[in-house]
Parts: C-alpha cells; sequence; structure tokens
C-alpha cells in the first residue's frame, strides 16, 4: 500500500472522527426536555461535590414554551402530597453558538445559567465556576 492510501484512510478517519463527536455534541442538549421537574443531585464547586441536606425533597418545575418559560419550586409533604410555590421565576432561552443559556430575570435579579447536559433523566447547569447536576425524579 502507497503512503498517500495511508494519508487518504487517516484524513478520512479524522473527518469521520470529528463528525461524530460533533453529532454527539449537538445530540446532548435536547431543549424540549427542560419541561418537567428536576431535583438537585449535587452541586460541583473546586474540585469537590455538594449534596443536598434537606428532610424534604425539593424540586424545580420548569414550564417552557421555546424560548420563554418559567420556574416554580414544588416540594413533597409529609403525607406524600405536593405543595407548589406560587412565586414563579421567569427566564428566556437563548442559543448562541451551538450552547444553550437560561436567562432568568425575577423581581429582584437577573442571572444566567449555561446548559451544560440536557437530555431525558440529567440536566446540568453551570453557573460562575459552580455546576449544578439534576435528575430526574423516581415518581
Amino acid at each position: 500500500m502507497k503512503y498517500s492510501d495511508y494519508k487518504m484512510k487517516a484524513v478520512i478517519l479524522c473527518l469521520l472522527f470529528i463528525f461524530i463527536v460533533n453529532c454527539s455534541i449537538n445530540e446532548r442538549i435536547q431543549i424540549e426536555r427542560l419541561n418537567g421537574y428536576w431535583e438537585i443531585e449535587f452541586v460541583y464547586q473546586n474540585g469537590e461535590k455538594f449534596f443536598p441536606k434537606v428532610s424534604q425533597p425539593t424540586f424545580d418545575h420548569y414550564q417552557i414554551e421555546y424560548p420563554k418559560g418559567f420556574l416554580n419550586k414544588v416540594t413533597l409533604e409529609l403525607n406524600g402530597s405536593y405543595k407548589t410555590s406560587k412565586d414563579k421565576t421567569f427566564f428566556e432561552i437563548e442559543k448562541n453558538q451551538e450552547k444553550y443559556y437560561i436567562n432568568y430575570k425575577s423581581r429582584w435579579d437577573e442571572w444566567k445559567f449555561k446548559i451544560n447536559f440536557l437530555d431525558s433523566s440529567k440536566l446540568i447547569l453551570e453557573n460562575a465556576k459552580r455546576t449544578f447536576h439534576y435528575k430526574r425524579p423516581k415518581n
């Protein structure tokens, strides 16, 4: 086999690898899957994991009609029922160079999270060198 044949195969393999990696990155963020309930699993900051210490689980409930939506808190009561907060934090989804951001706006403040990962069972948000790892509740 000639050197040029090896070179051509190497180029094809590199292009195939780039295509596969690019496709998997684009598939990671499935923005329509943000809808629903999310439970904080842990927060990662400065090389450490911090786990929530709560007696009653609290969920973030996202309701989205792309590109806008709202977030409110939901708690599981001792009797097994759910209590929903009446406060809503409104947000808008921003897409910038294949990256998604959630721009929150409340009556007191505005802030932004980058969506690092989103599928049907896992959500990872990033803000100020912290990553917030969420999972779907098992109900």
